[in-house]
Protein backbone atom coordinates (compact mmCIF):
# COMPACT_ATOMS: atom_id res chain seq x y z
CA UNK A 1 0.00 0.00 0.00
CA UNK A 2 1.23 3.60 -1.04
CA UNK A 3 1.67 6.44 1.23
CA UNK A 4 -1.64 7.84 -0.85
CA UNK A 5 -3.51 4.95 -0.32
CA UNK A 6 -2.32 5.00 3.78
CA UNK A 7 -3.55 8.63 4.01
CA UNK A 8 -6.92 7.91 2.37
CA UNK A 9 -7.39 5.13 4.75
CA UNK A 10 -6.48 6.82 7.65
CA UNK A 11 -9.09 9.18 7.01
CA UNK A 12 -11.65 7.17 5.95
CA UNK A 13 -10.96 5.43 9.46
CA UNK A 14 -10.53 8.32 11.96
CA UNK A 15 -13.48 10.31 10.80
CA UNK A 16 -16.52 7.85 11.80
CA UNK A 17 -14.55 7.29 15.19
CA UNK A 18 -14.32 11.32 15.67
CA UNK A 19 -17.81 11.29 14.77
CA UNK A 20 -19.00 8.93 16.97
CA UNK A 21 -16.60 9.17 20.06
CA UNK A 22 -18.32 11.80 22.16
CA UNK A 23 -20.83 9.81 24.48
CA UNK A 24 -24.27 11.67 24.45
CA UNK A 25 -24.85 13.85 27.24
CA UNK A 26 -27.13 15.73 29.23
CA UNK A 27 -27.58 19.62 29.11
CA UNK A 28 -28.67 20.54 32.72
CA UNK A 29 -30.61 24.05 34.00
CA UNK A 30 -27.81 26.14 34.95
CA UNK A 31 -30.12 28.27 37.14
CA UNK A 32 -29.65 31.86 37.37
CA UNK A 33 -31.62 32.32 40.63
CA UNK A 34 -34.24 30.20 42.18
CA UNK A 35 -36.55 30.61 39.67
CA UNK A 36 -35.41 31.32 36.18
CA UNK A 37 -31.98 29.19 34.09
CA UNK A 38 -31.20 28.06 30.92
CA UNK A 39 -29.84 24.87 29.09
CA UNK A 40 -28.47 23.91 25.58
CA UNK A 41 -30.31 21.62 23.19
CA UNK A 42 -29.44 21.58 19.46
CA UNK A 43 -28.77 24.85 18.24
CA UNK A 44 -31.21 26.35 20.65
CA UNK A 45 -31.31 28.16 24.62
CA UNK A 46 -34.22 26.85 26.57
CA UNK A 47 -35.02 29.25 28.87
CA UNK A 48 -36.40 27.62 31.82
CA UNK A 49 -38.99 28.79 34.70
CA UNK A 50 -39.58 26.93 38.03
CA UNK A 51 -42.96 28.20 40.20
CA UNK A 52 -43.90 26.49 43.24
CA UNK A 53 -42.92 25.57 46.59
CA UNK A 54 -39.23 27.17 46.46
CA UNK A 55 -37.16 27.82 49.64
CA UNK A 56 -34.02 29.11 46.98
CA UNK A 57 -31.76 27.38 44.78
CA UNK A 58 -28.49 25.54 45.63
CA UNK A 59 -25.16 25.65 43.42
CA UNK A 60 -23.60 23.30 45.63
CA UNK A 61 -21.79 20.27 43.45
CA UNK A 62 -21.23 17.94 46.45
CA UNK A 63 -25.11 17.26 46.31
CA UNK A 64 -24.49 15.10 43.37
CA UNK A 65 -21.12 13.29 44.96
CA UNK A 66 -22.39 9.92 44.41
CA UNK A 67 -22.65 10.22 40.32
CA UNK A 68 -23.49 6.39 40.05
CA UNK A 69 -27.03 7.91 41.58
CA UNK A 70 -27.63 10.27 38.77
CA UNK A 71 -26.19 9.01 35.77
CA UNK A 72 -26.42 5.48 33.38
CA UNK A 73 -25.13 4.85 29.82
CA UNK A 74 -27.39 7.52 28.52
CA UNK A 75 -26.66 10.14 30.58
CA UNK A 76 -23.29 10.46 31.89
CA UNK A 77 -22.94 13.59 33.69
CA UNK A 78 -24.99 15.19 36.78
CA UNK A 79 -26.25 18.75 37.23
CA UNK A 80 -22.59 19.25 39.12
CA UNK A 81 -22.78 23.19 40.05
CA UNK A 82 -25.44 24.21 37.85
CA UNK A 83 -27.77 24.43 40.57
CA UNK A 84 -30.69 22.58 42.32
CA UNK A 85 -34.06 24.02 43.12
CA UNK A 86 -35.12 23.13 46.90
CA UNK A 87 -38.36 22.57 48.04
CA UNK A 88 -39.80 21.51 51.63
CA UNK A 89 -43.08 20.74 50.22
CA UNK A 90 -46.07 19.63 52.59
CA UNK A 91 -49.28 21.28 50.49
CA UNK A 92 -51.08 20.86 47.10
CA UNK A 93 -49.27 23.19 45.34
CA UNK A 94 -48.68 23.01 41.56
CA UNK A 95 -45.36 22.85 40.82
CA UNK A 96 -43.79 23.40 37.42
CA UNK A 97 -40.73 23.45 35.29
CA UNK A 98 -41.62 25.59 32.31
CA UNK A 99 -39.50 25.13 29.14
CA UNK A 100 -39.58 28.34 26.29
CA UNK A 101 -39.67 25.55 23.56
CA UNK A 102 -40.69 22.15 22.69
CA UNK A 103 -38.10 19.59 24.57
CA UNK A 104 -38.16 15.98 23.31
CA UNK A 105 -37.80 13.56 26.29
CA UNK A 106 -36.38 15.18 29.30
CA UNK A 107 -34.43 14.67 32.16
CA UNK A 108 -35.15 15.29 35.47
CA UNK A 109 -32.65 14.83 38.66
CA UNK A 110 -34.13 14.58 42.44
CA UNK A 111 -32.09 14.41 45.49
CA UNK A 112 -32.93 13.54 49.38
CA UNK A 113 -36.54 13.10 48.78
CA UNK A 114 -37.37 12.08 51.64
CA UNK A 115 -35.84 9.72 54.94
CA UNK A 116 -36.12 6.60 57.13
CA UNK A 117 -39.77 6.48 58.12
CA UNK A 118 -40.85 9.49 56.58
CA UNK A 119 -41.80 8.95 52.66
CA UNK A 120 -41.82 12.17 50.65
CA UNK A 121 -44.09 12.24 47.14
CA UNK A 122 -43.63 13.68 43.67
CA UNK A 123 -46.89 13.41 42.32
CA UNK A 124 -46.38 14.34 38.22
CA UNK A 125 -49.21 15.76 36.58
CA UNK A 126 -48.48 15.27 32.93
CA UNK A 127 -46.65 12.89 30.55
CA UNK A 128 -45.21 9.21 31.22
CA UNK A 129 -41.71 8.57 32.65
CA UNK A 130 -39.45 5.82 34.09
CA UNK A 131 -36.92 5.85 36.73
CA UNK A 132 -32.99 5.41 34.64
CA UNK A 133 -31.01 5.57 38.17
CA UNK A 134 -31.36 5.56 41.93
CA UNK A 135 -28.85 4.85 44.95
CA UNK A 136 -27.37 6.39 47.67
CA UNK A 137 -26.56 10.45 47.85
CA UNK A 138 -24.71 12.46 50.33
CA UNK A 139 -26.38 12.24 52.75
CA UNK A 140 -26.49 8.42 52.56
CA UNK A 141 -29.57 7.01 50.70
CA UNK A 142 -32.83 4.62 50.42
CA UNK A 143 -34.76 4.19 47.43
CA UNK A 144 -37.11 5.51 44.79
CA UNK A 145 -39.76 3.93 44.37
CA UNK A 146 -42.48 4.36 41.06
CA UNK A 147 -45.98 3.91 41.13
CA UNK A 148 -48.17 5.11 38.15
CA UNK A 149 -46.90 8.83 38.19
CA UNK A 150 -46.16 9.24 41.26
CA UNK A 151 -42.67 9.06 42.96
CA UNK A 152 -41.72 8.35 46.48
CA UNK A 153 -38.73 8.33 47.94
CA UNK A 154 -36.96 7.31 51.47
CA UNK A 155 -33.88 9.17 51.44
CA UNK A 156 -34.07 9.22 47.66
CA UNK A 157 -31.63 10.28 44.68
CA UNK A 158 -32.01 9.61 41.37
CA UNK A 159 -33.06 9.94 37.33
CA UNK A 160 -35.77 9.79 35.54
CA UNK A 161 -36.57 10.49 31.63
CA UNK A 162 -39.75 11.66 30.48
CA UNK A 163 -41.28 10.22 27.44
CA UNK A 164 -42.29 12.62 24.81
CA UNK A 165 -42.22 16.26 23.71
CA UNK A 166 -43.01 18.77 26.47
CA UNK A 167 -43.19 22.56 27.27
CA UNK A 168 -43.80 21.53 31.15
CA UNK A 169 -43.77 19.52 33.48
CA UNK A 170 -45.72 19.78 36.51
CA UNK A 171 -46.13 17.88 39.66
CA UNK A 172 -47.45 18.00 43.25
CA UNK A 173 -45.06 17.58 46.61
CA UNK A 174 -47.77 16.87 49.19
CA UNK A 175 -45.10 15.69 51.95
CA UNK A 176 -43.46 17.90 53.60
CA UNK A 177 -39.78 17.86 54.73
CA UNK A 178 -36.74 19.89 55.11
CA UNK A 179 -35.14 19.77 52.46
CA UNK A 180 -34.84 18.01 49.01
CA UNK A 181 -35.01 19.04 45.40
CA UNK A 182 -35.35 18.72 41.51
CA UNK A 183 -34.02 20.16 38.14
CA UNK A 184 -34.07 19.60 34.67
CA UNK A 185 -32.12 19.32 31.06
CA UNK A 186 -31.91 17.91 27.61
CA UNK A 187 -30.47 15.55 25.75
CA UNK A 188 -27.17 17.05 23.68
CA UNK A 189 -26.64 14.97 21.18
CA UNK A 190 -23.49 13.72 19.87
CA UNK A 191 -23.76 15.26 15.89
CA UNK A 192 -20.88 14.75 13.41
CA UNK A 193 -19.56 18.01 12.25
CA UNK A 194 -20.20 18.96 8.48
CA UNK A 195 -15.95 18.96 8.50
CA UNK A 196 -16.13 15.70 9.83
CA UNK A 197 -18.30 14.10 7.07
CA UNK A 198 -15.91 16.04 4.71
CA UNK A 199 -12.96 14.30 6.08
CA UNK A 200 -14.54 11.48 5.46
CA UNK A 201 -15.38 11.96 1.88
CA UNK A 202 -11.89 13.02 1.09
CA UNK A 203 -10.26 10.15 2.72
CA UNK A 204 -12.71 7.64 0.86
CA UNK A 205 -11.91 9.73 -2.22
CA UNK A 206 -8.45 9.20 -1.87
CA UNK A 207 -8.82 5.66 -1.60
CA UNK A 208 -10.62 5.30 -4.60
CA UNK A 209 -8.29 7.05 -6.52
CA UNK A 210 -5.23 5.15 -5.31
CA UNK A 211 -7.39 1.71 -6.30
CA UNK A 212 -8.18 2.95 -9.38
CA UNK A 213 -4.39 3.79 -10.36
CA UNK A 214 -2.95 0.90 -8.98
CA UNK A 215 -5.51 -1.59 -11.44
CA UNK A 216 -4.49 1.09 -14.34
Amino acid sequence: MNGIQKAGLALALIAPLQAFAVAPTVSWTAWDNASTGSFAYGAQTITVTYTGDNIGMDPSAYIYDVPSSFTNAEVTNTPGSNGTILMVGGAQTVNHFHFSAPVVDPYLVMFSVGQGGLPVSFQFQNGSFSILAQGTGHWGGGSLTQSGMTVTGLEGNGLLKFQGTYTDISFITPNGEYYYGATVGGLTAAVPEPSTYAMLLAGLALTGVAARRRKE
